[in-house]
């Protein structure tokens, strides 16, 4: 026995009686999980550890004054077990509570979990801390108020927040994508390429049942303006005469609308009604033989902006100009145009017989106030007869406040005379080399025969869809849509308004109110045949337009130059053949046959292959120009292929 009273005999130490987990070092498994173990034997005077040793890395599993508890309690039992275990292996049956010191020292690597906010028993008044019996943490006076938030519900909150501007972004994503333009077409001035519609108010539809038409009937016909996809509704004259329609030309005011047609009021609200359908409303103004004279200008037009100061010969023309006394009063026309302007929102004028006053001193002066009432967003509209009868000395003058100059475009000449006056407006010779106005292009007006008179009504579609592909403004008359003929007279009923016979009354298709519901009509005869299929046709050629600015535009302007886009290719045997281009844009071939046998053209000379987009039942099928077959007194529009 020793003095620890642990038996020496030699027979109860022997190796080979104890197990051979007591004669090897102990494991590390061994060990409690608060403790690391030595792997080297301890000396027989090498001192045990402290009780109160922490290791640094080892989670503190209390605080000082907690240890301090465990101490106290501990007792003898302890003392007894640190001196047994410190003649064996470091750290065997070790369960030492850290020290207040150790604790304090390593108290920022304890791992600690906040709980609940009713699992905190709050400090005492007195200042003492409490602990709740799950929590591992005290809870003090100086802890922040964000530990009490109800966290789970703020991230709840949040995450729905995110996930709403999340769907918000997209939404305005799709939203923008949604409203993108489908195209991305040059501008042009609403003027400039789109197409116009010519009316004879009287001819289109009547509203009362008097057998004439009037501005009521105009205004009920607005969704078919929409429907055709025109740009402007022009009215030839409106202004009160002796008998109209019969005499409407000789006018006898220029102030109001024969009460026939309806009143000053209906004007207006058809320039409305065609202002929401983004449609604007010129009016026809003829001043001759209303007047005989132009009128001095009421604006001083020294101060208004004149293009040509450096021209010598302008200004002298000027300054005579207004030395020059008028013969009588006069109607100026300056209050006209304030008038219908201020009284019903019109977008324009035509200003007809113009070409009478080609040598009135007071033409330039007028001219340059119409423009300057009129502004740049409404157009100053001439015939091509006041162009051509101009003084050289002032052409540029005129012209350089003119906006669109009317045209006409007789078929009946063959296809060498419209390629000759295609080629004089591409070229400028039909405006004495001005750039500035654009050419306003008419099959049909007021003054002439119906285009299907003595021919086919097929004449009538093929001359349309031809001028619709022209560079410029097209302009469609009443009718030509559908082929409209003159009005047939075969009992000779109607012998004294025969010159009226080609302001045939409007046809609509049997689904829709005709012109009027009398039997008979005071004026004209009511036979007159229409094509009614081939509106769609023309539809299909205003949609084409409107959408691509080969046919739209008159040129292409590439670095302060203008190039045609426009080149007539052929017109021999009554073929006429046109083709229209845009940079980056699809190239169209107009094919025209005005002759009356139907023909086999190979054109692989000028185009290899196409795709028919108008004018023609074969609509977006391919087409091969070795055997290019177009019928009688038709025309075809191809989309060329690259």
């Amino acid at each position: 026995m020793n003095h620890l009273q642990i038996s020496t005999d030699p027979t109860l130490l022997g190796a080979d009686l104890l197990p051979e987990s007591l004669t090897t070092s102990p494991s590390v498994s061994t060990f409690l999980p608060e403790e690391d173990a030595s792997t080297c034997l301890l000396l027989p005077e090498t001192p045990s550890p402290p009780l109160d040793f922490s290791h640094p890395l080892t989670p503190s599993m209390g605080n000082a004054t907690d240890n301090h508890v465990r101490d106290s309690v501990a007792g003898d039992d302890d003392q007894a077990a640190e001196t047994s275990s410190s003649s064996g292996s470091s750290g065997i049956g070790m369960v030492a509570p850290v020290g207040a010191g150790a604790g304090n020292l390593f108290s920022h690597n304890s791992y600690q979990h906040l709980r609940k906010k009713s699992d905190v028993v709050k400090a005492g008044q007195d200042g003492s801390m409490h602990h709740a019996a799950s929590l591992g943490i005290a809870v003090t006076k100086d802890m922040p108020g964000f530990v009490h938030w109800n966290w789970p519900l703020i991230r709840k909150c949040t995450f729905f927040v995110f996930l709403a501007l999340i769907v918000a972004m997209v939404g305005i994503v799709v939203a923008m994508i949604a409203t993108l333009p489908k195209s991305c077409n040059p501008p042009a001035t609403w003027y400039k390429g789109s197409v116009f519609y010519e009316v004879f108010p009287a001819s289109f539809q009547d509203t009362n049942d008097d057998g004439l038409g009037d501005i009521r009937g105009l205004i009920g016909r607005a969704e078919y303006f929409k429907t055709l996809g025109i740009g402007a509704v022009r009215l030839n004259s409106i202004f009160p005469s002796k008998h109209y329609p019969d005499h409407f030309q000789e006018v006898t005011s220029l102030l109001d609308v024969d009460e026939v047609l309806g009143k000053v009021e209906d004007v207006q609200k058809l320039a409305a009604t065609l202002h929401e359908r983004n449609i604007s409303l010129v009016l026809d103004l003829p001043i001759h033989p209303f007047l005989e004279h132009l009128s001095p200008p009421t604006i001083d037009v020294d101060r208004l902006p004149n293009r040509t100061d450096g021209d010598m010969v302008t200004s002298e023309f000027l300054r005579l100009s207004r030395s020059v006394a008028t013969k009588g009063d006069g109607t100026v026309i300056s209050d006209v145009l304030r008038f219908w302007l201020t009284r019903t929102g019109v977008d324009g004028f035509y200003v007809k017989g113009l070409e009478h006053f080609t040598d009135d001193p007071l033409l330039v002066e007028n001219v340059k106030e119409w423009k300057y009432l009129l502004g740049p967003d409404r157009i100053l509209m001439v015939g091509q007869q006041f162009v051509q009868q101009l003084p050289e000395r002032i052409v540029r003058d005129v012209l350089s406040q003119v906006d669109l100059v009317d045209v006409y475009l007789d078929v009946s000449n063959g296809t060498d005379g419209i390629a000759s006056t295609v080629r004089d407006a591409i070229q400028g010779r039909l405006l004495r080399g001005v750039e500035h106005p654009w050419i306003h292009w008419s099959l049909g007006s007021v003054t002439e025969r119906r285009l299907a008179s003595g021919l086919s009504p097929n004449a009538t579609l093929a001359a349309t869809l031809m001028e619709l592909t022209l560079p410029g403004t097209p302009s469609i008359f009443y009718g030509d849509e559908i082929s409209l003929e003159e009005a047939n007279d075969p009992k000779g009923e109607h012998v004294d308004t025969q010159h009226l016979h080609h302001l045939a009354t409007m046809v609509w298709d049997s689904t829709q109110n005709q012109f009027t519901s009398r039997g008979s009509l005071p004026w004209l005869p009511r036979s007159a045949s229409a094509s009614l299929h081939h509106l769609d046709y023309v539809i299909e050629a205003i949609a084409l337009r409107k959408r691509s600015p080969s046919l739209y535009l008159n040129a292409v302007v590439k670095e302060e130059q203008t190039l045609p886009n426009t080149d007539v290719k052929s017109n021999q045997n009554e073929i006429l053949v046109i083709q229209r281009w845009y940079p980056r844009r699809n190239s169209f071939a107009t094919i025209a046959n005005m002759g009356q046998k139907r023909v086999s053209l190979d054109l692989t000379a000028m185009f290899y292959s196409g795709e028919i987009v108008a004018g023609s039942s074969l609509k977006h099928e391919r087409v091969y120009f070795d055997r290019f077959e177009i019928n009688p007194l038709e025309t075809i529009v191809v989309k060329l292929h690259k």
